[in-house]
């Protein structure tokens, strides 16, 4: 029996913090683990079973990530729900931005 990997929490992050990554083969033994299959990329079904349990876990967003060099996908970004309600959110062609009145 292999490794019993778990789904990260939202109460395992420091509010401070705001976000983690969990990256590719993480998310790959999680989806295998979860569901029973050998899925080897991050590919639609992959990215449906996680979006799924990271709003089931509590997560507020998350956001997959491709790697800059291979186009490969890198991971995941999961985030915390805002501690507080003073927080505005800045979105560019090219960045998001998230400032917290700390």
């Amino acid at each position: 029996m292999g490794p019993n990997h778990k789904f990260p929490k939202p109460d395992g992050v420091k509010p401070k913090e705001g976000a983690v990554l969990c990256p590719a083969d993480r998310v790959l033994a999680l989806y295998n683990q979860g569901t029973g299959k050998k899925a080897k990329k991050i590919a639609k079904a992959v990215r449906r079973w996680f979006y799924a349990e990271a709003k089931r876990k509590g997560w507020a967003g998350l956001r997959f990530l491709k790697d800059v060099q291979s186009a490969h996908g890198a991971g995941c970004v999961l985030w915390l729900a805002p501690q507080e309600l003073n927080v505005s959110i800045t979105i560019t062609k090219e960045v998001h931005v998230l400032h917290s009145s700390e």
